[in-house]
């Protein structure tokens, strides 16, 4: 027991020393140059990171499939564990079972997608070009299951409130490829300089805007 208890506590101390290690070392994308750069944002409530793009920089198609309400400027999109999302509202309803299944077992997703009317303070900018825009808008589209007519699959009845929904979302979450590492991996596809690997939102945050 004593063992197995030495080899828990090291697997803990290696992941958590390569995430600092790995959050730090920056990606090193060409830079992106054009006319006009528009203004992305990412958030996080602390742990959890999501992505918000202005309503007119959605392109059609996928602004008409998210079934976004008048009046809408900015949509959040947040990749996680389809059990935690859906069983912890909020983080005093967070289990220490729904927690260790989420980080150490293979398990299904959503995408949060939430509608704002304004900005809010502690969004981070971050300036794009239209081409990473349109990379932008593929990987986020993409990261949402679809049924045989290309619709996406809302989860009925799983939103917290009246502004937010859940669709069932590709791939499998765990704590090699976290909420986090989904934001990372957009902004490196977009061409951002970010981290190599972050399974925490800090290291993300640290390197935009430097």
């Amino acid at each position: 027991m004593k063992r197995i208890m030495a080899g828990m506590l090291l697997a803990i101390v290696a992941y958590l020393l390569t995430a600092v290690i790995l959050s730090i070392i920056p990606t090193n994308p060409r830079p992106v140059n054009c006319l006009e750069k528009k203004e992305i944002f990412v958030t996080t409530n602390g742990i959890h990171l999501a992505l918000i793009l202005p309503v007119e920089l959605i392109d059609q198609g996928f602004r008409t499939a998210l079934k976004i309400p008048p009046g809408i400027n900015f949509v959040s999109f947040g990749w996680g564990d389809r059990a935690f999302y859906l069983n912890t509202p909020d983080w005093t309803d967070l289990k220490i079972q729904t927690a260790i299944k989420a980080l150490f077992v293979k398990s299904e997703t959503a995408l949060h997608v939430t509608n704002y009317k304004e900005p809010e303070v502690l969004w981070k900018a971050v300036a794009i070009c239209p081409s990473q825009i349109e990379s932008l808008n593929d990987f986020i589209r993409n990261s949402f299951k679809t049924n045989e007519a290309s619709l996406l699959l809302e989860i009925e009845g799983a939103g917290y409130g009246r502004n937010d929904k859940f669709y069932e979302a590709i791939g499998s979450y765990t704590c090699i490829y976290t909420c986090n590492n989904w934001v990372n991996e957009g902004l490196k596809r977009t061409k951002i300089k970010t981290s190599v690997w972050s399974p925490f939102d800090h290291g993300v945050l640290y390197h935009l805007g430097r």
